[in-house]
């Protein structure tokens, strides 16, 4: 039996405004400032999270603190800038009420910042027992750790919860932590690419989570 849902925030329970472009172009100029070239060109195709870590570990003290201080920073800025006046989208805090009434326990994961989370889901005490952001680990989705974290906080084993995503990241750290997988269409990625992945369902929005009787059945 299904004992708790995890979601992805941007693009599952709000409209996903980043600019990924951007963010990666600007984390890697301040990069340009500590490692060669050649560094920047081998990490390319990593996630920018990853990439900040990856070039604070190759840096020597104090430099690898005030590298990964400064990309942070950064990053958090871009990232309230582009929440400041958001909110979620319209029939997620009913969705979550309704899954709630159910005794469903309810989590956010999410690779952005809790400063950003509360600027979007000022409300979230009232619908979420636990979040886990960037700032709680460092080990974020697609690492299964980072959904592990947020059911041990409700003290939930993987296969009694659902990961819902709008991103392969999404399905793959959920599949990997031994959950079910939902892949949502309300972000930039197509049925195809859940399919690639494993997604366990594809659905629309969230709202239809409230419909799936195999999940839910006897909830």
């Amino acid at each position: 039996m299904i004992k708790a849902v995890v979601f992805d925030f941007d693009g599952t329970l709000t409209p996903l405004t980043l600019n990924f472009t951007r963010i990666k172009s600007e984390i890697l100029k301040i990069a340009e400032r500590y490692v060669p070239s050649e560094v920047i060109v081998e990490l390319g195709g990593e996630y920018i999270i990853e990439t900040i870590y990856s070039i604070s570990e190759r840096l020597e003290e104090p430099f690898n603190h005030i590298f990964k201080e400064e990309a942070f920073d950064r990053l958090n800025f871009i990232e309230m800038e582009a929440g400041r006046g958001k909110d979620l989208f319209f029939y997620a805090r009913e969705v979550l009420s309704g899954l709630k009434r159910r005794g469903i326990r309810l989590c956010i994961i999410t690779r952005t910042s809790r400063d950003v989370l509360r600027l979007v889901f000022p409300d979230m005490d009232r619908y979420i027992d636990c979040s886990v952001t960037r700032d709680d680990t460092r080990y974020v989705k697609p690492d299964p750790k980072h959904p592990k974290v947020a059911l041990e906080k409700v003290m939930v084993l993987p296969e009694e919860a659902i990961m819902v995503g709008d991103h392969p990241t999404d399905i793959i750290g959920g599949k990997t932590a031994g959950m079910l997988t939902v892949g949502v269409l309300t972000g930039r990625t197509e049925r195809r690419g859940f399919e690639e992945v494993g997604a366990d369902f594809i659905i629309p929005d969230i709202r239809g989570l409230i419909e799936m009787k195999e999940i839910f059945q006897g909830v």
